[in-house]
């Protein structure tokens, strides 16, 4: 085993904190030091958003030294295809992967039967995608981590709260190599999962700093919090702690001011002339809610980016949050919702309650327009 070069690091990071910037910081300062260095994250989306980051700190170009995959890249290409060759049967080699078992099908093939993890098409099942780099990790005796600690000198998981099932396990072995391991993500953006799996389910998800402080009691890792936020104000910011009440809330250090600041509750009848005047980005829960003529981004979709302003088309759950003081049963979705707009949020109302606890009555003037619009109070 290599030595380690420091401690491996979980991050607990805010939505707004610079999780990004910081990892693409670090990893770039290692990869000048002649080392290689990998990046990985669940979504495209997510590998677009880091390798748009290397390229903003590296003078606009891709450092080769730095590899960022998705992690499903990373499983096929640099555990799977590797160690192949520990199965049996397997014609041609591996070609990809078979995504059309995620749900509902039960997989009814010992652990030991390679039908468990491969097709008859030579294709790996998604959900048996960690397990198997498990089974070829152990049928190696060890090979398979062996061969990432020769290749990476640290590896960071960004979005830490996708993972699950087996992913875990694979996690864990690395944390127990000579790589150096940074695993960032917040529990409240849980919104995605790798894959539908039964293992690890109190690990992983909103639960998966539980398994970061098993770790850290076994010397494993040093845990890192940062709760405060620099992409929104304080308005924002504290409606976005009642979204989401569970758990530390978060604080911000982001205090510009514009002539529109905060979270507000408006009219469907109002809608036009308050985007032609504001121009926010338009989100919505799924495909069902409706957004009259206007693009919309789902929640889950829109995590790690940042609007100046947001409109948003609530659906039934979140007008009863807004209404009734409803709890949400399942926050994490629209607490990414919340947790992206700089300046100001506005949720379009079906009808504006007259008065509501928790809200003043104001106008705003929208271009010599002027609407009625009740304006969150932020909370002392």
């Amino acid at each position: 085993m290599l030595s380690l070069i420091s401690n491996n690091v979980a991050k607990v990071s805010a939505a707004g904190s610079g999780k990004t910037y910081g990892i693409c910081k670090e990893a770039l300062a290692i990869a000048s030091t002649g080392d290689r260095v990998l990046i990985t994250t669940y979504t495209n989306r997510g590998v677009e958003a880091i390798r748009k980051e290397i390229k903003a700190q590296n003078d606009g170009v891709v450092n080769p030294r730095v590899v960022v995959k998705s992690w499903f890249s990373f499983i096929l290409s640099d555990m799977i295809k590797p160690y192949q060759n520990c199965l049996t049967h397997v014609v041609n080699g591996i070609r990809g992967y078979d995504y059309s078992q995620v749900y509902g099908y039960i997989n009814y093939f010992s652990a030991d039967k390679n039908e468990k993890y491969i097709t008859n098409a030579n294709m790996v099942r998604s959900n048996e995608a960690s397990r198997l780099v498990c089974k070829l990790n152990k049928d190696s005796e060890g090979k398979v981590i062996q061969r990432l600690e020769e290749i990476y000198k640290a590896i960071f998981f960004d979005e830490i709260q996708d993972m699950a099932g087996y992913d875990i396990e694979i996690i864990r072995m690395l944390i127990e190599s000579a790589v150096y391991i940074v695993c960032c993500g917040d529990n409240k953006q849980a919104t995605y999962a790798t894959h539908n799996a039964k293992k690890n389910k109190q690990k992983t998800g909103k639960n998966v700093w539980s398994f970061f402080s098993e770790l850290e009691k076994q010397g494993l890792v040093d845990i890192e919090r940062n709760l405060v936020s620099r992409r929104f104000n304080s308005q924002i910011c504290s409606f976005a702690n009642n979204v989401f009440p569970i758990g530390e809330p978060i604080t911000t250090i982001m205090h510009e001011v514009t002539v529109h600041d905060g979270v507000f509750l408006i009219g469907k009848d109002d809608v036009d002339v308050y985007y032609n005047t504001f121009k926010p980005k338009v989100l919505r829960y799924d495909i069902k809610t409706k957004t009259g003529n206007y693009p919309a981004v789902n929640f889950g979709i829109c995590k790690g980016e940042t609007f100046e302003r947001v409109m948003i088309f609530p659906n039934n759950p979140m007008e009863k949050f807004v209404v009734k003081k409803q709890p949400l049963k399942s926050p994490e979705k629209y607490y990414v919702a919340v947790t992206r707009g700089k300046y100001s949020i506005a949720i379009v109302m079906e009808k504006l309650p007259r008065t509501l606890d928790g809200y003043q009555s104001i106008m705003i003037n929208c271009e010599g327009n002027i609407i009625k619009a009740l304006k969150y109070i932020t909370d002392k």
